[in-house]
């Protein structure tokens, strides 16, 4: 019996030892309400109007479920890992276009306080962190990433190698690099012999200081294939609390296409509603300016926030879209209403002219909607 007795305590001590240095958290957030949208275009006689109403799925968040871990591996050296699957919470089906399992997220890696992290597989770029997440306030057609090719939620390198470093006095750097596959066909005839190399690659890189009130950040992208011209982002964020309101502002350009946005026409906008710019995405010399103010302010027991954002292109000049061509903006409004910690109401408006630069395209959406975490 003092054996048996001896043995389950043994036991019981090394599984807490264990639990102790490993640690693997399932987490997920749930965000439905009820949406209307309309958008319409009217110019040269020419009037088309799209409107739509019912349950709007990911609005403030997109739905996901994952599982992140960390291990201790001794003088303060962790190994970590993120595995994350986004939803339709409407229909429970899988929300990636490709079928993939974990299209969110999917990476493992190393972190140290000491020296940072270096982690590999499908993550977010260095603009999502630092230049989004200085200046975005709005949520939907509102989001920041409507106006900014490099930034955003939705903006995710595949087969990326990325390397953060820890806060030095308030200064945080990275790069990622994603994409490095490299193919190499080679064809021998008799009439000679030739390789055909197919390169594609993803850069991208950060720089932010955070300290009290102040909150600045710098991000640069660069996407590169073997057919067309690299297309590039950079973009500069900030914000600054004013205690009573809180303000936030963004400005960057596009050169060669808009990253994030669709690369052909299908419409005023894409099958995920981002504006689509045509055959001028890539390889056509098309250029953006890109601005977004934003303020944010305690409401009650609640914040409210309001955003403008701007992008003016050269899709007017005559050997591009010419008449057809108009500057994007959007303004927006919302305001979100915390029931607890985990759990918060919301509500939003927006409306826009110029949508995707097409001019006499106009939108218009609201919604209400309920957002839990766990």
């Amino acid at each position: 019996m003092k054996k048996t007795l001896l043995a389950a305590a043994l036991f019981a001590g090394l599984a807490g030892a264990a639990q102790a240095e490993t640690s693997v958290t399932l987490y997920g957030i749930l965000d439905t309400g009820y949406g209307y949208s309309q958008i319409k275009y009217d110019r040269n006689d020419i009037r088309v109007r799209s409107t739509s109403s019912g349950l709007a799925s990911g609005v403030v968040s997109g739905n996901r479920w994952g599982v992140r871990g960390s291990e201790d591996l001794g003088d303060g050296l962790r190994a970590i890992f993120t595995l994350e699957a986004g939803f339709d919470i409407g229909s429970g089906g899988n929300s990636s276009k490709s079928g993939a399992l974990f299209h969110r997220q999917s990476w493992v890696g190393l972190a140290s306080d000491h020296w940072g992290s270096f982690t590999m597989g499908r993550q977010y770029n260095m603009g999502n962190g630092f230049t989004y997440g200085s200046a975005n306030v709005g949520v939907s057609m509102g989001d920041m990433d409507r106006t900014f090719g490099g930034q955003g939620s939705s903006n995710r390198m595949d087969n990326a190698f990325k390397y953060v470093t820890p806060s030095f006095s308030g200064f945080q750097a990275g790069v990622a690099y994603g994409n490095p596959n490299t193919s190499i066909l080679s064809v021998d005839t008799p009439a000679g012999g030739a390789n055909i190399t197919e390169r594609s690659n993803r850069l991208s890189a950060g720089l932010k200081y955070a300290s009290g009130p102040i909150d600045v950040s710098l991000s640069y992208d660069r996407e590169s294939n073997a057919l067309e011209n690299a297309t590039t982002n950079w973009a500069i964020a900030g914000s600054y609390d004013f205690e009573v309101v809180k303000l936030h502002l963004a400005y960057g350009q596009d050169r060669y296409g808009k990253l994030g946005w669709a690369n052909v026409a299908s419409g005023l906008f894409t099958a995920d509603t981002r504006p689509a710019i045509g055959s001028y995405s890539l390889g056509h010399d098309f250029k953006s300016s890109n601005y977004y103010v934003g303020l944010s302010a305690p409401v009650g027991t609640g914040v409210l926030a309001v955003s403008w954002g701007r992008s003016a292109s050269n899709l007017d000049d005559a050997d591009k879209w010419g008449e057809d061509a108009k500057t994007q903006n959007i303004y927006h409004l919302n305001y979100k209403y915390p029931l607890s910690k985990r759990t918060s109401l919301y509500a939003y408006g927006s409306y826009g002219t110029g949508v995707g630069y097409v001019d006499g395209a106009k939108a218009k959406e609201l919604g209400l909607g309920l957002n839990h975490r766990f």
